[in-house]
């Protein structure tokens, strides 16, 4: 059966708009964090892709300042930072921009959050391997950064390199979970893989 249209004025976009959310995707996180716990009391989390900012927003409120949210997008934030939240308006896959990161945890970070998305072309294959590339780049990155025990959690459009990636998430990290949250717009095909405590 095909997927429904997707209404951008849905109920998830309402709650947004209602709650102060500057985005829907606030609730996929919500929901994650609470399967997860990826908010814990004085974790460090990178987010990748973090405009305009839902994500960051959920953490500063869960979080209540005993942790360290560290985010990069090629976009503004529309919300206020803090002074446990750290912004990078720059492209992640600069070196430098991935070494400002590094820089800025200490001793390894909890949880390393990819929401980024390739450019969308219309192309199906196309976008699927950009998002496949993405999500391996945050991967290697992740294991870099990441504290023993650490977490990984990105967003990727399935396809058939999404076996691979899931094959090179098992040579680093304990587990495996796919999620699709319910905030996840009815039109989209995307996924969330997130492993779960990084070996050492």
């Amino acid at each position: 059966m095909p997927k429904k249209p997707f209404n951008r004025k849905d109920r998830f976009y309402q709650k947004a708009k209602k709650e102060g959310y500057p985005a829907r995707s606030a609730y996929k996180i919500m929901e994650l964090d609470d399967r997860f716990k990826i908010f814990k009391f004085g974790n460090s989390i990178i987010d990748l892709g973090c405009a305009p900012g839902g994500w960051m927003k959920v953490g500063q409120e869960r979080l209540k300042g005993n942790g360290l949210l560290i985010g990069i997008d090629l976009l503004p934030l529309k919300i206020s930072e803090t002074s446990t939240t750290l912004f990078l308006q720059d492209d992640f896959t600069k070196p430098e921009s991935q070494e400002w990161l590094q820089s800025k945890i200490k001793n390894g970070a909890d949880w390393v959050l990819s929401d980024m998305s390739p450019n969308i072309s219309g192309v199906k294959f196309r976008d699927r391997f950009q998002s496949y590339e993405l999500c391996q780049m945050s991967l290697q990155f992740a294991v870099k950064v990441l504290k023993p025990g650490g977490n990984f959690l990105c967003k990727v459009f399935p396809g058939g390199e999404i076996e691979d990636l899931r094959k090179e998430m098992k040579t680093a990290f304990k587990k495996i979970v796919s999620v699709v949250p319910e905030a996840t717009r009815q039109s989209s095909t995307e996924i969330y893989l997130v492993a779960l405590n990084k070996k050492t």
